[in-house]
């Protein structure tokens, strides 16, 4: 560095000297002199200032600072390692979660139906259209649905079907007394029906006593309950065991 410095110098000297007298060069390079050694010196110090750090710094200290850095480093991968653990972690949750929403899709796929059973009100209903057959063989048919023939609980529920029936035309329901005659009961319960709307003078048990079961008789453009013959070829209506809340 010093002799950098004296390099510079005295190409300035030289330089001054080819154009002014031998005087004025002496004066010049004195000026200079002093001018660069007062701003060079902060420079020239700092320097060997380095040079004793570098020369002083003991191997355990550089040693020290290597294993500060190895720690820091050693600790940055261990958090991204947590936090690979913590992601797959997180990932299996969601997946397990998402089995589960599956399964539980699944269950009320079955709790709740779809076609052929239709919503009114409050339950599930399959309106036969076409196929006409005798009360048992609609008591199978509804049963191989998943649901057993229609068993009203109140006016609000009966009305809600009637809208639905076709004109002409008659359905067989739920109730019959082929156990006790004129004691109505309910397959699907068991028990007497909760609802009952008769036509006038039914159940009559009509047509030498042998009208046994329930079926909604279209009489004067209306549908109301009836007994009829059981063989009787007839459309029907099944309901499906589940009721929404």
């Amino acid at each position: 560095m010093n002799i950098i410095i004296f390099g510079l110098l005295l190409s300035v000297i030289v330089v001054y000297g080819s154009e002014e007298s031998c005087q004025e060069s002496r004066q010049l390079e004195s000026t200079c002199v002093t001018y660069c050694h007062k701003a060079l010196k902060p420079v020239l110090e700092h320097t060997k200032a380095l040079e004793r750090q570098l020369t002083d710094c003991k191997p355990e200290e550089k040693c020290l600072s290597e294993n500060k850095f190895d720690s820091q480093d050693n600790t940055i991968q261990q958090k991204l390692r947590d936090l690979s653990t913590a992601s797959e972690q997180i990932m299996q949750q969601i997946k397990l979660q998402g089995k589960q929403v599956e399964q539980q899709m699944e269950v009320v796929k079955k709790i709740i139906p779809g076609p052929p059973y239709q919503q009114i009100g409050s339950k599930y209903y399959y309106i036969e259209e076409s196929e006409e057959v005798n009360w048992f063989e609609a008591v199978n048919k509804c049963l191989a649905m998943d649901g057993h023939l229609v068993s009203f609980e109140n006016q609000d529920e009966f009305n809600a079907i009637k809208k639905k029936l076709q004109a002409d035309k008659d359905y067989w329901i739920d109730i019959n007394d082929l156990a006790n005659e004129g004691e109505f009961i309910s397959v699907a319960t068991g028990k007497k029906p909760t609802y009952v709307n008769w036509h006038y003078g039914e159940p009559n048990n009509g047509w030498n006593f042998t009208e046994h079961c329930g079926d909604l008789w279209f009489c004067n453009g209306n549908h109301l309950m009836n007994d009829a013959i059981c063989q009787d070829k007839q459309l029907f209506i099944c309901e499906h065991r589940t009721k929404l809340t």
